[in-house]
């Protein structure tokens, strides 16, 4: 029965939609460097918040509006419906180096797989996780997008190979680059894995991947010079067109779909997601779903005792043990967390998926690796 669940097979039925303006944007501003207040004025396009490690995209505003409140997990705007919007960078005329990654970065495009350079570069093009399509969608639907992005991350990485990862039995291609196929179930879009499909080799050296949203992304910021300031969701079986910050409110009001008390609303995909803690939450850039489980769908997630059955390391890819990384996460002795594999996890979500007690093992890894994280950038300071 499981296998089913692990399909990746989400072939897109129709074109992309364009989901209908929100009146508000919430959008997520948690751990970023805020480059506004409230009170300002906001055209498409402005900058709102940077990211504070080295490669990560800025946050741009989605649609123009006035900043209405500003607290740690969200930037609240009223959009005003006008056509505003910043003026476009010339990024395809910048020649290789720090200029052009700090200007592709400040207009919200992740460069940390495009730094230094590359002997090999692997786009996944397989689906993130089952029920989503947006990688098959952006496939057909985004050549020109895709083969502009490709085209800057050649410039940037120099790489002697690209490598298209895609399903197997796919006829897909983006010129410029060979296409391997890989079978269409998860866990096996994990980066990680699909590098180590089309290479053999396990977290090889000079050797980059990204993903075909992000490749999208990347070539449309090449094509317009503008920012990014929209995602690619599945939703009931359709794929969207959303501005970032965009309420789940106003999608389920927007795309008449219920919520009984109760039900979990999931954004991302439904072994990665996270469940939203107010029908307010603004939407991501990195989510690339949204899923809606019934309440007696499945048994509830509880901080229950280990079993110590085994079931979490027998379906772990990456061959660790989580049911020991999430104990010690659990009383925060991230020191032993580490020593037991902390770092080589993948955060799939099977051990989670398939642990007997429905403990949250996802959300204790992810804890340690947050505070780990927390803590370098403290002693950095």
């Amino acid at each position: 029965m499981l296998k089913i669940h692990y399909s990746l097979d989400q072939k897109p039925a129709d074109a992309i939609r364009d989901l209908e303006a929100p009146e508000f944007l919430n959008i997520s501003v948690r751990n970023l460097v805020l480059k506004t207040k409230k009170g300002s004025v906001l055209a498409k396009g402005d900058l709102v918040a940077e990211h504070p490690s080295p490669g990560g995209g800025a946050c741009h505003a989605a649609l123009s509006g006035k900043v209405k409140a500003v607290n740690y997990h969200s930037l609240t705007v009223q959009c005003t419906g006008g056509d505003e919007t910043v003026d476009p960078v010339d990024v395809a005329s910048m020649g290789k180096g720090s200029e052009l990654l700090r200007a592709l970065q400040e207009l919200g495009v992740d460069v940390a797989p495009l730094t230094g350079s590359a002997e090999v570069l692997v786009i996944n093009a397989l689906n993130p996780e089952p029920g989503v399509s947006v990688a098959q969608q952006l496939l057909r639907d985004g050549g020109e997008e895709l083969r502009a992005g490709l085209d800057m991350a050649r410039k940037l990485l120099s790489p002697a190979r690209a490598i298209l990862a895609a399903p197997k039995g796919e006829n897909v291609s983006i010129p410029g680059a060979e296409t391997v196929g890989i079978r269409a179930k998860y866990p096996y879009s994990l980066d990680a894995l699909v590098v180590r499909t089309v290479t053999g080799k396990e977290f090889p050296e000079h050797t980059r991947v990204i993903n075909v949203m992000d490749l999208y992304d990347l070539g449309k910021v090449a094509l317009t010079g503008l920012p990014i300031t929209e995602t690619f969701m599945t939703i009931d079986g359709h794929n969207y067109r959303v501005p970032v910050g965009t309420p789940v409110r106003h999608i389920l009001e927007t795309l008449d779909l219920k919520a009984a008390p109760g039900d979990t609303i999931v954004l991302g995909g439904p072994f990665r997601g996270e469940s939203i803690y107010s029908l307010d939450q603004g939407v991501k850039k990195e989510d690339y779903g949204m899923f809606i489980t019934s309440s007696d769908a499945i048994p509830e997630v509880q901080d229950a005792a280990c079993m110590n059955c085994g079931e979490c390391v027998l379906q772990c890819p990456a061959r660790v043990q989580p049911h020991l990384i999430s104990r010690y996460a659990e009383y925060e002795r991230f020191e032993e967390a580490e020593k037991y594999g902390l770092n080589s996890c993948f955060e799939c979500g099977l051990c989670a998926f398939n642990c007997f007690a429905r403990r949250p093992l996802l959300q204790y890894i992810r804890f340690a690796k947050a505070q780990i994280r927390a803590k370098g950038q403290g002693n950095q300071a």
